[in-house]
């Protein structure tokens, strides 16, 4: 039913939109010095942390961190953490993960100071690598168009 109300062309927007929104939130690690291990050209919606190589002492410990202001993270390992978006994640959610970040790897002395009001703004979306994007049709069309 989701695909339903979606249809194609609502799907491919989500799917963009989570993408993008990946994509800021891998730019802002590279400013605050947080290490990922996922692979920066074909990635989607989870960015993986090393959290030893962030100067976190274990992934236990970043999930503690996060647990305290009501957001999951994912344990992939004891030195590794996920991060997985999905059609829910808003702007203002990115905002508060990366400001999260920036108070426990010191970058502001107050949690919610680090960003500023323009944030995001200069973040240009790169788009879904070939590698990625769907080369096929899905979901056939003559269903939606009788709709």
């Amino acid at each position: 039913m989701y695909a339903i109300w979606h249809q194609p062309k609502g799907l491919t927007t989500i799917a963009n939109r989570i993408r993008f929104r990946t994509e800021i939130l891998l730019e802002e690690f590279k400013k605050l010095g947080i290490k990922v291990v996922t692979d920066t050209n074909k990635f989607f919606d989870t960015i993986v942390i090393d959290c030893h190589a962030s100067g976190f002492s274990s992934s236990d410990y970043l999930l503690a961190e996060f647990h305290k202001n009501d957001i999951n993270l994912r344990r992939v390992s004891e030195n590794l953490a996920g991060i997985t978006l999905n059609e829910t994640t808003t702007i203002d959610d990115l905002a508060d993960v990366i400001e999260i970040f920036a108070f426990i790897k010191n970058h502001c002395n107050e949690q919610g100071t680090y960003l500023s009001n323009t944030r995001f703004e200069d973040i240009v979306y790169k788009g879904m690598p070939s590698a990625l994007a769907r080369k096929t049709p899905f979901m056939q069309q003559s269903i939606f168009n009788s709709l």
